[in-house]
């Protein structure tokens, strides 16, 4: 069950490609930089911590008083805390600024959600940092061989969604092909 969950939401339903968190950050980072490692240590540290208070804030009390219409209020004010405070500590420590504020948010929305257990909270957000990193590599390969001449940005951009977009029909094209054992049953 953990491994479909798993695979479900780093491919099938990944939040990279298909409700397009984060796709601006692969196109900013499609060099592995120092930048990168910092956003990603920080995007690690605040989703697991948030993602799991946001889970518990929301089943535990906010589920018992019918008020879960409140939890994406309640899991931003639990996300800023944790935001600043990892954000102060990575600035800190390295000296690199890793603001960012919607990719983390959206997979927080994204995990609380769709999730029953708190394992589900961690394998749904561990896949959606995972989809984002391995979709590093893609688009990476993809912006080394586009030539960088003048009036290429905006061919780039729109080869690279184009690419995406055939990615996205590839990955859904699977889930329903006739080879896949899981559609008959």
């Amino acid at each position: 069950m953990i491994l479909n969950t798993f695979l479900y939401y780093l491919c099938f339903a990944s939040a990279v490609l298909f409700y397009g968190i984060s796709s601006t950050k692969l196109v900013e980072f499609s060099k592995f930089t120092a930048n990168t490692l910092a956003f990603f240590v920080k995007l690690i540290l605040s989703l697991g911590i948030t993602v799991t208070a946001g889970w518990f804030v929301t089943n535990k009390i906010l589920v018992p008083l019918d008020m879960v219409e409140l939890y994406p209020m309640v899991c931003l004010l639990i996300y800023i805390c944790i935001n600043t405070f990892t954000e102060a500590i990575v600035r800190l420590t390295t000296g690199i600024d890793s603001a960012e504020f919607i990719v983390s948010f959206l997979i927080v929305l994204l995990t609380v959600s769709e999730s029953i257990t708190i394992i589900d909270v961690l394998v749904i957000s561990g896949s959606c940092i995972l989809a984002l990193l391995c979709l590093l590599p893609l688009v990476y390969s993809f912006r080394s061989r586009i030539t960088t001449e003048i009036g290429m940005k905006e061919k780039y951009y729109c080869r690279l969604f184009l690419f995406l977009a055939l990615l996205i029909l590839l990955i859904s094209s699977w889930d329903i092909m006739w080879i896949n054992p899981e559609v008959i049953k």
